[in-house]
């Protein structure tokens, strides 16, 4: 009886703990923060800052996957998802082009993220 009650218990914290992250997400400062991490990451690759690229597109590939949980979840944006998950792709190839020195190629594919994301779910979807 004490592992069940222990057992729920642990379940009870976890679920909560989930709750709570989700009523603090705030998906415009997430916004704000893709569109800055976006310039601070051209910014980095363009002095060939190996670390602070790779640091950021990281940040990106997470941020994405926010914003592809959460048009999951609010629904009716299957096209929101599927853009977010190529989002998170790209950020992907950024950071082996970074790892690989080439920056030119990571500069195309932070520039093309930074267009596609003006135009495709911004065009739709804001303001939410």
């Amino acid at each position: 009886m004490r592992k069940t009650i222990k057992l729920g218990g642990i379940v009870f914290l976890l679920t909560t703990g989930i709750v709570y992250a989700e009523a603090e997400f705030d998906f415009e400062e997430l916004m704000e923060a893709i569109d800055n991490n976006s310039h601070n990451l051209q910014d980095n690759i363009a002095n060939k800052d190996a670390s602070g690229s790779i640091t950021l597109a990281k940040e990106m590939q997470n941020s994405f996957k926010l914003v592809e949980g959460y048009f999951e979840h609010r629904g009716n944006a299957d096209d929101a998802v599927t853009d977010a998950k190529r989002y998170e792709d790209m950020a992907a190839e950024i950071i082996k082009f970074v790892e690989a020195s080439n920056f030119d190629a990571a500069s195309n594919k932070a520039i093309e993220i930074s267009k596609a994301c003006d135009t495709a779910c911004h065009d739709t979807y804001k303001p939410l």
